[in-house]
């Protein structure tokens, strides 16, 4: 038995760190074709997608764990900050970098109740709400992030939202994250349908029409 949890937790480490490599290319390429749009970072991807497997298919640290390797490769490779003093970049490195991605593996609370749910219908509404909820945590980590270090009206992308800056700080991380949200959440909902397996899931022979 012991032997078995060794190898369960060398596994599930394994899987952590491909995932990670996995999620941090995807938002570098997502980033390649986003920074024409959103200058102040942010991009358009579905590298959330990657947390939130490994969240429902391992757990909530591993999901955590996951999305804190993302952050800090990200960081690796460079980060943006417009904050002038040390503590307040360190701050705002902090929001931006090592807690947006591992807030979206909270995802992984939701783990039991979508594992034990009995209809396609629940498994599926719960599993877009864990969704929401991380990609929603992560998006408020970034707002933070701009409402309180990056509010300086020199450096908006829309002038027309100098004399209001929590409003900009709001509508500039949500154009980027909600597309990202729906589309995390519609891959994953999509392979939970077509392959439960990968998540540890049993598969449910009901069909969604019935239950319509």
């Amino acid at each position: 038995m012991e032997v078995e949890k060794k190898s369960e937790l060398v596994r599930t480490i394994a899987e952590v760190a491909i995932f990670a490599a996995l999620g941090y290319v995807l938002d570098f390429l997502a980033g390649t074709y986003s920074a024409s749009i959103f200058p102040n970072g942010g991009s358009i991807g579905i590298a959330m997608s990657v947390v939130l497997f490994v969240a429902f298919r391992r757990g909530t640290i591993p999901g955590v764990a996951c999305g804190l390797i993302i952050g800090l490769l990200d960081l690796a490779d460079g980060f943006y900050a417009i904050a002038s003093e040390w503590w307040r970049v360190f701050l705002q490195v902090m929001l931006d970098y090592w807690i947006a991605y591992p807030l979206v593996g909270l995802a992984g609370l939701f783990r039991k109740i979508i594992r034990e749910s009995e209809t396609n219908k629940k498994r599926i509404g719960f599993t877009i709400l864990a969704s929401s909820v991380g990609g929603l945590l992560k998006f408020f980590s970034h707002f933070l992030a701009g409402a309180l270090f990056w509010a300086d009206p020199s450096g908006f992308v829309w002038p027309n939202f100098a004399n209001h800056p929590y409003l900009y700080c709001f509508l500039y991380n949500g154009a980027y994250m909600l597309p990202c949200i729906v589309l995390s959440t519609a891959f994953i909902v999509v392979l939970l349908i077509k392959a439960p397996n990968l998540f540890g899931f049993k598969k449910i022979e009901k069909s969604l029409v019935k239950q319509a």
